[in-house]
């Protein structure tokens, strides 16, 4: 059985090949960066997905640094429709106490790549303290700031505190808390503050994460700046999205032949055909998200035979890779009911079930 999987995963993947996927010219690079995070028995990994073609990730786990007595192949998650065997993510429960040593390989037809840093995640069962949040970074749009940030490896955070300060380190002027790796604040009075956050668990606080300098009001610069670790953290976009999705309704951007139109060359009745395209909602949807940050893209959809761009999803770049084709990207679905003509609504649905690509597609 798993032999078989194995087998379809690579003829997935090797199927992609055709629609913009890198060729298969040698063994994977090296995945960077991974990270975990442990509630009990509980653990959470991550990391950036490896230069070249890859069919799946391997997930290898010792007792001591570089050893192997636990193997995982992300090809056990094969479906050819969502290729979740690319995604950069591991999760399990139930794992016994000690200190495992763990790195993760890309494979693909040529062989099994370099192994990606070696971590070691120490599970005992109970409450661990969580180390300093990562990637501090925040967009600023008038007096609204967007804050983000990638948990550190340890304890998986349950909360975490915003401090602002008016000199570096200085003392606290603000403390807004939050439950998520992200916040948002609006009305922010004029001025230049030095903010830093740190995560708690129900045993302990971590130290603070990099500090960084937040001004208002302000327009900052229209890409988000690379982040140290590769991952640029998830920001908080779904006013955003949804306040801009009704824009492009109140202007007949949703009306089904603006948001699902015939595509030449295809029958009209061939919905796939039409929602795998750039079409003027989605391109509305792109150019405005654009202005608040141009890591905001196209979604190729890779999955799908014949795909422009998916009609209705777009992608966010987190990577420090060049974006175009690149699968460092969260995905977020921004119409409800596409090309049901007449009952499309304004949506946000971020997802990270499905393996996606950046793409300017001709537009930028």
């Amino acid at each position: 059985m798993m032999f078989r999987r194995f087998l379809a995963a690579a003829a997935a993947a090797l199927a992609l090949v055709g629609t913009g996927v890198v060729a298969q010219s040698g063994v994977p690079g090296a995945p960077s960066s991974l990270t975990y995070q442990v509630n009990g028995r509980e653990v959470y990994l991550n990391w950036i997905n490896s230069p070249g073609a890859v069919n799946f990730y391997r997930l290898e786990a010792g007792g001591s640094p570089g050893t192997t007595f636990f193997t995982w192949d992300s090809s056990v998650l094969v479906d050819p429709n969502r290729l979740p065997q690319l995604l950069s993510a591991f999760a399990t429960s139930g794992v016994g106490n000690g200190s495992y040593y763990v790195r993760v390989k890309g494979v693909n037809g040529a062989g099994v790549g370099a192994a990606s840093n070696e971590i070691v995640v120490p599970v005992t069962g109970s409450c661990q303290p969580p180390a300093a949040p990562t990637d501090f970074t925040a967009v600023t749009r008038g007096t609204s700031v967007y804050m983000a940030w990638n948990p550190g490896n340890g304890g998986l955070p349950t909360s975490y505190v915003v401090h602002a300060s008016f000199t570096p380190g200085g003392s606290v002027i603000a403390a807004l808390g939050s439950g998520t790796a992200y916040l948002n604040v609006g009305g922010v009075p004029a001025g230049t503050y030095y903010v830093r956050v740190y995560a708690a668990t129900a045993c302990g606080t971590s130290p603070y994460s990099n500090e960084i300098v937040v001004t208002a009001p302000s327009n900052s610069a229209a890409r988000t700046p690379d982040a140290a670790s590769g991952k640029v953290p998830w920001f908080s976009v779904r006013d955003l999205v949804l306040a801009v999705g009704q824009d492009a309704a109140r202007l007949g951007y949703m009306d089904g032949a603006r948001s699902c139109p015939s595509r030449p060359g295809y029958p009209d009745s061939d919905i796939e055909a039409r929602k795998v395209q750039r079409n003027a909602y989605v391109d509305y949807m792109v150019a405005r998200l654009r202005q608040f940050d141009q890591r905001f893209g196209y979604n190729a959809k890779p999955t799908r035979a014949n795909a422009i761009v998916a009609g209705d999803e777009i992608a966010y770049h987190w990577g420090s890779d060049a974006p175009e084709g690149s699968p460092n990207v969260y995905l977020i679905d921004t119409l409800g009911g596409h090309c049901t003509f007449g009952r499309e609504t304004p949506d946000f649905r971020p997802f990270s079930n499905e393996y996606g690509r950046w793409t300017a597609a001709g537009a930028f």
